[in-house]
C-alpha cells in the first residue's frame, strides 16, 4: 500500500466503512425492498455520511488527540487540519448529492456536524447522539424509498442498534480514561449483544436470534471473566464489537429472508478485520 495513501485511509477509518453500508442493506432487507439504482444510492449516501463523520471527528479532536491519540494522522503531521476539514465536508456534500432523498441525508449530515463539533465534547450527549445517527442510517433506505409507514420490526431493529452503538460509544470514552471502573466496562460490553438478541427475538424468523445468543454468550463470558481493563484491552473488545455490528446486520438481513445479502455482509467481516490490522477501527 503506498505510504502516501495510508494516512488518508487511517483518517477515514477505512476498515469501518463496511459497517454503514451493511446498516442500510439490512434496513432494505427487513423492509422487503428490492435492489434498484435508488437503493444503491442510499447505501452510497450512508457510507459517505459516515466517512465524512470519521474525518471531521479527527479534525474536531485534533488538539485532544495530540495528547491521548498521537498516532492519528493529524497529530502526527501526516495530514493538515485544513485538508481533513475539506475532505470531511466534501464527503458530507457527496452524501447529499448522491442521495435519492437529499433532504433526509442533509439532515443526517447536519447531525454528523453537530455530533463532531458539539455533542461529542459532552459525554452525556455524545452517546445518545451517535446512537441516533447510526439508528437513522439503518432506517435510511426504507425511509427514503418506501411509501407509507415503516414496519414495526424495522423500528425495533433500529432502536436496538442505537442501544448497541450507545454502549460502544461509552466504551470509546472509557478507553481514554486512565483507570476505568471495571464494572462499568463489563456492563457496557454486555449491552450490545443483549440488545441484538432482544431485537432479533422480536422477529418472526427465530434462528437468527439463536445465533445471536451464542455469539453474545461469548462476549458476556469474556467480559465477566476479565478483572481489569486497560486501554489496550478495551480497544481490542471495541474492535470486535464494531465488527459485530456487521454480524447483527447480517442476521437482520437473514431474518428478512435475504440470505444473499446476509452472506455478503458476513464475507465483509474478515475483510474489515484484515484491513483493521493495519488501520485501527477506533
Amino acid at each position: 500500500m503506498p505510504s502516501v495513501l495510508l494516512p488518508w485511509l487511517r483518517l477515514l477509518r477505512a476498515a469501518t466503512l463496511f459497517s454503514p453500508a451493511a446498516d442500510v442493506v439490512a434496513g432494505l432487507c427487513l423492509a422487503g425492498l428490492p435492489w434498484s439504482p435508488a437503493a444503491a444510492a442510499a447505501v452510497a449516501a450512508g457510507v459517505c455520511a459516515y466517512a465524512g463523520g470519521m474525518v471531521l471527528n479527527d479534525h474536531a479532536d485534533r488538539r485532544r488527540d495530540a495528547v491521548v491519540r498521537p498516532e492519528r494522522p493529524i497529530p502526527r503531521g501526516e495530514i493538515a487540519p485544513g485538508a481533513a476539514l475539506a475532505l470531511g465536508l466534501a464527503l458530507l456534500l457527496a452524501a447529499v448529492l448522491v442521495s435519492p432523498a437529499p433532504p433526509f441525508h442533509a439532515g443526517l449530515a447536519l447531525g454528523v456536524l453537530a455530533y463532531d463539533y458539539l455533542f461529542q465534547r459532552h459525554p452525556l450527549f455524545a452517546a445518545p447522539a451517535m446512537a441516533a445517527l447510526r439508528g437513522a442510517n439503518l432506517l435510511s433506505g426504507p425511509a427514503v424509498l418506501a411509501a407509507g409507514s415503516l414496519p414495526g420490526a424495522l423500528w425495533i431493529a433500529a432502536a436496538a442498534y442505537g442501544v448497541y452503538i450507545l454502549a460502544v460509544t461509552v466504551l470509546g470514552w472509557l478507553e481514554d480514561q486512565p483507570d476505568p471502573e471495571p464494572s462499568l466496562v463489563r456492563g457496557m460490553l454486555c449491552v450490545p449483544p443483549c440488545a441484538a438478541v432482544l431485537a432479533l427475538a422480536a422477529l418472526p424468523v427465530r434462528w437468527p436470534a439463536l445465533v445471536a445468543v451464542a455469539l453474545g454468550a461469548l462476549v458476556v463470558h469474556d467480559a465477566w471473566r476479565t478483572r481489569s481493563f486497560d486501554q489496550a484491552a478495551i480497544r481490542r473488545r471495541m474492535t470486535w464489537l464494531l465488527l459485530g455490528t456487521m454480524a447483527y446486520t447480517a442476521l437482520l438481513a437473514a431474518a428478512g429472508g435475504r440470505h444473499a445479502e446476509a452472506v455478503a455482509i458476513l464475507v465483509a467481516v474478515p475483510v474489515a478485520r484484515r484491513i483493521g490490522r493495519a488501520i485501527a477501527l477506533t
